[in-house]
């Protein structure tokens, strides 16, 4: 079977729209399944990479790919595990406000980390942008909120290891197919959870309630499997930064969500929306700065990614 044609730039743009909007979904699944993170990124796991698999072999395509690749997936996934034990610990330690704000930090992360990558130079207006949104989500989370210092490490560490994953499936991703690079990525992550899933928080299949297991399948299926093969795809196309700059658009999806299915929990004073208002505009400034230049010019030149 021939590799699939990479996506034209206006598709790929309103695929990752799509599948931000999927993220968004994630952070109020994590709010609503009862059990702790290490349990639930382990379920999460365990219903993921059946699926892929059978995609994998439904597509006709081998499951082993060059050692010098495989060996980078699984290094990869072990990051992706990290961000999503980060991610769900915060969502419980610290509520679901404090953990999406903190993601959305993920672009200065990205604006640090692509370039040591793909070997290029960095770009110092992104990077003040990026030291201003990590200031911004600081002090929003900790005055605002009332998030600790570790719901604030926990959430700062997600977008640490999601820009790390994100930037190095930018280089490693391209010409693999997107099932066999996500069924070796998670066996990672199956791997490195499982350790602290059965030394440190292991919850036995039967004690999961009804509503438990309806969740963690509607966050295995449609809110990972449907995202990820996505965003493996869109990498073909897009740079990480891009897509960095455009998940930071994943809080508001879920803020928005928060509000309306946990409005007792989710109470947010108008500075926080104030601070929140800055932030986007950091992210359309940002956007803003990146816009076409006319080729040639010292501006175009330092805006490249």
């Amino acid at each position: 079977m021939s590799p699939s044609k990479p996506l034209s730039p206006r598709a790929a743009h309103a695929l990752l729209h799509v599948t931000v909007f999927t993220w968004g979904f994630t952070a109020i699944l994590g709010r609503l399944i009862s059990i702790s993170a290490v349990p639930l990124v382990w379920y999460r796991l365990v219903v993921v990479l059946p699926v892929m698999a059978l995609a994998l072999k439904w597509k006709g395509k081998p499951f082993a790919t060059a050692p010098k690749t495989m060996r980078a997936f699984w290094g990869i996934g072990v990051l992706v595990a990290l961000h999503w034990l980060c991610f769900y610990g915060c969502i419980k330690y610290a509520g679901v406000a404090v953990a999406v704000l903190c993601l959305s930090t993920i672009t200065f992360f990205t604006a640090l980390i692509e370039p040591l990558v793909f070997k290029r130079g960095i770009v110092v207006a992104e990077l003040l942008i990026g030291i201003a949104a990590v200031g911004g989500v600081s002090l929003l989370v900790r005055f605002e909120t009332n998030a600790t210092p570790m719901g604030l490490a926990l959430g700062l560490g997600s977008a640490l290891f999601s820009a790390g994953f994100g930037t190095l499936n930018g280089r490693w991703s391209q010409g693999e197919p997107a099932e066999r690079v996500t069924l070796h990525e998670l066996s990672s992550g199956l791997v490195v959870t499982s350790l602290a899933f059965l030394a440190w928080d292991f919850v036995p299949p039967w004690a999961l309630s009804g509503a438990d297991v309806g969740w963690l399948l509607l966050l295995g299926v449609v809110c990972t499997v449907f995202p990820w093969l996505a965003s493996l795809r869109i990498l073909e196309t897009l740079s990480p930064y891009t897509i960095a700059l455009t998940v930071t658009l994943e809080p508001v999806y879920s803020l928005v969500l928060a509000y309306v299915l946990f409005p007792g929990e989710e109470q947010l004073t108008w500075r926080f929306y104030t601070g929140a208002l800055g932030l986007l505009s950091l992210v359309l400034l940002n956007g803003w700065l990146k816009r076409p230049k006319p080729p040639g010019t010292a501006f175009a030149r330092a805006a490249e990614w």
